[in-house]
Parts: structure tokens; sequence; C-alpha cells
């Protein structure tokens, strides 16, 4: 079976393929540059070939980030491991009170 990166080549030089037969007949008919990019078909085409191509770099950037990962994952299993330090737990001083019911006065 194969991968998403396999068909996506595929598909990439097939398209590749049919816009050099696209290109290779509109010069046949001696049509210039201009004419030949208002063409639906080579339009098409190369919109299709943007589209696979577009694919590959984002497949690329992620197999980057994969990798990355992989490595930094590597490299935290082989660091040697520190032992944590507990820090004790310090018991706040009791607040002092104050003289009186606890409850505040209303001012009238």
């Amino acid at each position: 079976m194969l991968s998403r990166r396999q068909v996506n080549e595929n598909h990439l030089k097939k398209a590749q393929e049919s816009l050099q037969a696209r290109v290779a007949l509109l010069t046949e008919r001696k049509l210039d540059k201009k004419q030949t990019k208002r063409d639906v078909t080579f339009r098409k085409l190369e919109a299709v070939v943007r589209k696979y191509a577009t694919r590959l770099k984002a497949m690329d950037k992620a197999d980057a980030v994969v990798a990355a990962v992989a490595q930094r994952r590597a490299e935290k299993a082989a660091a040697p491991k520190v032992p944590k330090v507990k820090k004790k737990r310090e018991v706040p001083a009791p607040k002092a009170k104050g003289g009186g019911s606890g409850k505040k006065e209303k001012k009238a």
C-alpha cells in the first residue's frame, strides 16, 4: 500500500506530465505566452500542480516537526535524571487577633 506522500508525488508527477503535454499542444498551435496563460485547461493543470506541490511542502514541514520532537525526547531520555528536592511547606504564622468580637462596626 502506498503512503500519502507517495500518492501525492504520483499525482504531482501526472499533473506535471499533463501540463507539459498541454504546453506542447499550445506551442504546436503557435500560441504566444499570453494566450497560453489564458487557456482554461492550462490554468487548471497549473492549479493542480500547485495544489500537490503545496501538500508535499506541508508534509515536509510536518515531518521536520516530528523529527525535532523525537530528537528532543531522545535527548531527554539520555540525560541523567536529577532527583527532585521536595521543599518543606512553611506554616504561616497565626495572625494577631485584634480586640473585639471580629465583626466590623458600621459607621453611622
